[in-house]
């Protein structure tokens, strides 16, 4: 799934309601991407709420192989939790889109079982629900996919998020090649909505269609409009950085998610190196190392920080 994927995790510790497993203190780290810290204050603590925080932790430093050996004990102890079940299938996702293409099609299986339980836990979870919607739209048939699954799927979140049914649909329609009923659709979820969300996924369809003007333009709304300076502000950033425009906007927005404690855990390693590459391009050096540096100080083990540091 394309959003979980690398920076969103949008419901990461949103169901960590069993406090009494994780230390307050676990959690704090986590907010503020502290993931060494994180680590320690949870130490041996067992427990389906414990393990679905590591499973994030190790997510946001890209260790795809732990956070799904987590997630799948956060999902044995407490086989009933839609959440999750559907964190798990992210995960599974993000193994399968950083795999060859043997290994993805054998986690399709998993993919697929995985989203849809999370559905069957709980048919009001808008996040499983269109993730599911996202998988069908996106796997061959040959695998469990396919447009009309997903079209049953908009018809249940129409009542739930008007928002999302039309981001579904959108993604349907792209599926078709139908460039015009696409952007229409993306265009609706964003006036359902008004989120930093469509306006991202807005962006991303620009690019897609080589529309680098509009895709700018929506990239910098996503920014300007996500006032909480969460998830969406680092997906735009990424996107902006990629296409090499608005670059000091994109680094505003990377620093102003690095400044703001965040709901879910947050990506902060990541976006230090992100921010880290940006500088070097332009010729700071001296600042890109300190991004680096302040990437490690809070996971001493992500790989693309000690790399970039030349570790």
């Amino acid at each position: 799934m394309k959003r979980s994927l690398q920076f969103a995790a949008p419901i990461l510790l949103a169901s960590l309601c069993a406090t009494a497993q994780v230390p307050a203190s676990a959690k704090a780290d986590a907010h503020n991407g502290r993931v060494d810290s994180a680590f320690a204050a949870l130490g041996n603590a067992k427990g389906a709420d414990a393990e679905f925080l590591r499973c994030g932790l190790y997510n946001s430093i890209e260790d795809i192989d732990h956070a799904i050996q987590a997630c799948e004990a956060a999902t044995a102890a407490a086989p009933n939790n839609s959440t999750y079940e559907l964190e798990l299938a992210r995960m599974y996702g993000n193994k399968a889109d950083h795999s060859g293409a043997f290994t993805g099609m054998r986690m399709v299986g998993k993919i697929r079982g995985a989203f849809e339980k999370a559905v069957q836990l709980d048919g009001s979870n808008v996040e499983a629900l269109s993730d599911l919607g996202q998988f069908y739209v996106e796997a061959p048939g040959i695998v469990g996919g396919g447009t009309d699954k997903a079209k049953l799927l908009v018809t249940k979140l129409q009542p739930l998020s008007p928002a999302r049914a039309h981001r579904l649909s959108a993604m349907i329609a792209n599926k078709s090649h139908d460039d015009a009923t696409t952007e229409t659709e993306y265009k609706a979820a964003l006036a359902a909505g008004h989120s930093p969300e469509a306006w991202v996924d807005l962006a991303r369809f620009y690019r897609n269609r080589k529309q680098d003007d509009n895709a700018e333009k929506a990239a910098l709304s996503a920014i300007q409009g996500d006032k909480e300076h969460g998830p969406d502000t680092l997906d735009a950033a990424k996107l902006l950085l990629q296409m090499h425009r608005s670059v000091p906007a994109a680094q505003a927005g990377l620093r102003s998610y690095l400044a703001t404690p965040q709901e879910h855990v947050a990506f902060y390693a990541q976006a230090h190196v992100l921010l880290g590459d940006s500088l070097k391009a332009s010729g700071d050096n001296d600042g890109a190392q300190k991004e680096y540096a302040a990437a490690l100080a809070l996971a001493h083990n992500y790989e693309p920080a000690r790399k970039a540091a030349g570790k």
